[in-house]
């Protein structure tokens, strides 16, 4: 058995602690970080450094500590009941960077040795540690770049190393309550002395040395990059996302807490400045929301529902001078109110979605509801709706075949619902009237922004002039296109819809034979694809640049978007994304709330595709 020598290693962690401070001093070129050395009560000390308001660092701490103690903190017990007993002795360097420029991201690294003896027997340890990288404007390359140093890293220890201690950092660095990642990972490692003394140190000390390789090129990269005050808030409003998890979840914090270790020194990692907005989402197709849909979602999708349910609930956790909201345990149970009930009415119904999507927006914004289906016969929506008010409901959906008797049925209509001439959304208000709505058009159009195509200024070809094309007209003319071509197998529809919509916009109708050139955006509202079938129209409208959108949607690409394609269409897009954006345009008219998209429609496309 190979000998434990735990004298080395913290002469190894002394100097890197050192070293790490030597470097991050040279690269903000102003600030030096200053020394405080402590002593526990309870057995050993540490030194604590930290750097204020650099050129380039708004804070960081970097700091080492050896703690030891006959008894070992419940958080250790917990998680290695075979600790019990035995005298302790913990020691690391662990360090947080938090830059001012938005664009540099936010660095956390840690190394660290445990050690637990008992007289008579051999001694139990490991080492742990990694480095993860959280950005607020991530650059593909620097990504890249954090990577490719991290698996250089772990190359010479096995092929295997890279990959699992990859994933191992996606895991441990979570936060289930928000459903998304802290940041875009790195590597992360505990529980390691199976390789033995030697290796598992060798294997730590390259971890260690290897933080500056990873982080310090992209510093130099981004610290010149400039920035203002939106970019500045949106940092500090995710830095709030860094102080939940290291108080939340974070086991070296709470180790560090429960151990009697320096409380200024454990939670130095906490940001000089951050913010809380509340329901904060960020605008469609933006950098902030990119953030989100391509670094922080989690492919599996897992959503922890128990958690997601009771932070709505909080209590006061204070933190020197700053007062952050966390749940109380008493709070952490089921909610027995009874829950407001939603339908969807539709004829067939089997087939919908939207009690799926619905029961996920209520569990990610901790609403208390229940969303059903229900399918009345042809003629007897009318009765439907009204015992289901009567009854205590609070809203619906409708489909076909009933958004012209909800449009009926409804006691006052939105704008929208006017001009689409149907209803797919009732509310039943305070003074007990029911208001209809159509949130058709907005889903269409939040989706083609999400996929960020330029509908200012942009030619559209409507194809179809029924309810669906109806019901998206005036949202398209809202986001001031060029102008918009409504054609139809029926010309006469077509004239009569283009009359209907001209005070809002540049519109007009051509009948199909017509058509003979390429347009920005190619909007198919017929329900063709559904059926295996093509309009009787040129593919012409298509070309190198067109954008072609089915609102139909299936598995792989509709029989529309085929044909686009085929045709030289440079993308094409079907109608899942709108079904799930009208579905959130529903819950914000019921709920005051609207909830995040990305992924929910995620999920719907796995399931679609069979994945």
């Amino acid at each position: 058995m190979q000998q434990v020598d735990k004298h080395q290693v913290k002469a190894f962690l002394l100097q890197l602690q050192d070293d790490i401070c030597q470097k991050l001093e040279q690269q903000d070129g102003a600030a030096t970080f200053q020394q405080d050395e402590w002593q526990r009560e309870q057995g050993g000390g540490g030194r604590s450094r930290v750097m204020k308001d650099g050129q380039v660092f708004e804070q960081g701490g970097v700091n080492f500590s050896h703690v030891f103690g006959d008894k070992m903190p419940a958080s250790a017990t917990a998680h290695r009941p075979e600790l019990a007993g035995r005298k302790f002795e913990a020691m690391g360097v662990s360090l947080v960077i938090h830059p001012k420029n938005p664009y540099i991201p936010t660095s956390h690294a840690n190394v660290r040795f445990f050690i637990a003896e008992k007289e008579g027997e051999d001694p139990i340890w490991w080492f742990g540690g990694g480095f993860d990288l959280t950005p607020f404007y991530p650059y593909e390359e620097d990504c890249q770049h954090w990577h490719d140093t991290a698996k250089q890293i772990c190359q010479p220890f096995g092929d295997e190393v890279y990959a699992e201690h990859k994933k191992w950092c996606d895991d441990y660095f979570f936060l289930p309550h928000r459903n998304e990642t802290r940041g875009v990972g790195g590597l992360f490692f505990d529980d390691l002395n199976q390789w033995g003394f030697e290796r598992s140190f060798a294997y730590m000390q390259a971890v260690g040395s290897g933080y500056t390789d990873a982080y310090l090129p992209i510093v130099e990269k981004r610290k010149a990059e400039q920035y203002g005050e939106r970019e500045r808030n949106f940092q500090l409003y995710r830095r709030g996302r860094y102080v939940e998890f290291n108080l939340v979840y974070d086991r070296g914090t709470l180790f560090g807490l429960q151990s009697g270790g320096r409380t200024e020194s454990i939670l130095m990692s906490m940001p000089p400045l951050a913010r809380w907005e509340y329901s904060y989402e960020p605008q469609e197709g933006s950098a902030e929301a990119r953030l989100y849909s391509d670094y922080l979602n989690r492919e599996s999708g897992n959503l922890n529902n128990s958690l997601c349910s009771t932070w709505r609930m909080c209590a006061e956790v204070i933190v020197s001078n700053y007062t952050f909201r966390y749940p109380s345990a008493r709070t952490v149970g089921i909610n027995m109110s009874k829950p407001d009930q939603y339908v969807v009415f539709g004829n067939p119904i089997s087939q919908s979605k939207s009690p799926y999507i619905h029961t996920l927006f209520a569990r990610q914004t901790s609403q208390n509801l229940e969303y059903v289906s229900q399918q009345p016969e042809p003629d007897a929506f009318k009765q439907a709706a009204t015992e289901f008010f009567h009854s205590g409901g609070k809203g619906c959906n409708i489909t076909a075949p009933f958004k012209e008797d909800a449009f009926q049925f409804a006691g006052r209509l939105t704008e929208r619902a006017q001009l689409a001439g149907a209803v797919n959304t009732l509310k039943k208000l305070d003074d007990g009237e029911i208001i209809g709505d159509n949130t058709d058009g907005e889903g269409l159009v939040q989706d083609l922004l999400q996929h960020q195509v330029q509908l200012e200024g942009a030619s559209i070809l409507v194809i179809g002039s029924g309810g669906a094309a109806r019901g998206v007209l005036k949202p398209l003319l809202d986001q001031k296109p060029a102008s918009i071509t409504i054609t139809n197998r029926t010309f006469e529809k077509a004239q009569q819809l283009a009359e209907l919509f001209k005070p809002f916009g540049q519109i007009n109708s051509v009948p199909m034979s017509d058509v003979s050139r390429a347009y920005d955006v190619v909007i198919n509202s017929a329900s063709t694809s559904l059926y295996k079938q093509l309009p009787d129209i040129s593919d012409a409208i298509f070309a190198d640049h067109t954008v072609s959108y089915d609102m139909t949607y299936g598995q792989g690409l509709t029989t529309f978007n085929q044909w686009a394609k085929e045709s030289g269409a440079r993308f094409a897009y079907d109608g899942l994304g709108m079904l799930v954006g009208q579905a959130a345009e529903s819950f914000m008219l019921w709920r005051g709330l609207r909830p995040g998209t990305k992924q929910i429609l995620r999920e719907l496309r796995k399931n679609l595709e069979g994945l």
